[in-house]
């Protein structure tokens, strides 16, 4: 075990007498982007093409795919990166669309190695500002929170299709489900909950799917597996009861990070475009 994992034990243990160190400290390790062991790279993905970006802190580009303006954009999960989002930008380039995809802060090739939700969020907010040609969102677990949020803020988008791939209904709910993975007192989950209030000024209860402010014209299909263990297939359901979304049930087993490139992503993503085609 490294210095840094026993120190951060023993503050743990000792949460009770030092609660802002706790807080603190697992909270770091929470907003830690590069856990799952993805590096920072710059290089482009395959038919891609860079498209600088302004404005937007702590991403430089997007990467796009198709020879007109994107009209469907790829959100990852934590901890991962654009790379995963491969076969949603496949799809869509096979249904005649354009693609975006682009790295959140402090995931893939854009710096640092920690994020919150409020920068996922934000950082999706410039990506529709800067191409209003989206009418479709595919985001994948907990960056459906983040599409959810931009969405809503936009002032002036075209987005009316959200399709959300084992998404995570709140982040109240993954602290409270990565408190009990790490074996760690329950109580642990409200240090985290406060601290992430005082490093971004916005409590982690506003960060629910259910309650971000969907504009009702927004279509929203959900596929999930029933098997899933890391988000579970309650959160789908939760989601659905709110927002009139369609729930799909992936083959059992697929798992939460295949279900991206499984038959049943392409089927609701064709749902997803066919009102768009059909326009067109």
């Amino acid at each position: 075990m490294s210095a840094g994992s026993l120190l951060a034990t023993a503050v743990t243990r000792a949460h009770r007498i030092m609660p802002r160190a706790a807080g603190h400290v697992q909270t770091t390790i929470f907003v830690n982007t590069r856990s799952l062991g993805s590096l920072q790279s710059d290089l482009c993905p395959l038919g891609a093409s860079r498209v600088e970006l302004a404005n937007i802190p702590r991403v430089a580009s997007a990467y796009v795919w198709g020879n007109d303006e994107p009209t469907v954009l790829a959100l990852h999960g934590w901890g991962t990166d654009s790379t995963t989002m491969s076969a949603v930008v496949a799809a869509a380039l096979e249904y005649g669309e354009s693609a975006v995809c682009f790295d959140a802060p402090g995931h893939g090739a854009s710096p640092g190695s920690h994020a919150t939700m409020i920068e996922y969020a934000n950082s999706t907010l410039g990506v529709l500002q800067r191409f209003p040609s989206i009418h479709t969102i595919v985001a994948h677990s907990m960056s459906s929170i983040a599409a959810v949020s931009a969405v809503a803020e936009s002032e002036a988008n075209n987005v009316r299709s959200l399709l959300l791939l084992a998404p995570t209904c709140s982040l109240l709910g993954v602290i409270d489900r990565w408190v009990a993975h790490q074996g760690m007192p329950p109580a642990l989950a409200g240090l985290i909950d406060r601290e992430l209030e005082r490093r971004d000024g916005m409590p982690s209860a506003h960060w629910d799917v259910r309650t971000l402010g969907l504009p009702t014209n927004v279509r929203v299909r959900i596929v999930h597996d029933p098997a899933d263990e890391v988000v579970p297939l309650l959160d789908s359901y939760l989601i659905a009861a709110e927002l009139s979304a369609d729930v799909h049930e992936a083959a059992s087993g697929v798992g939460h990070h295949r279900i991206i490139g499984s038959e049943e992503m392409r089927v609701a993503l064709a749902a997803c475009l066919r009102p768009h085609t059909t326009m067109s």
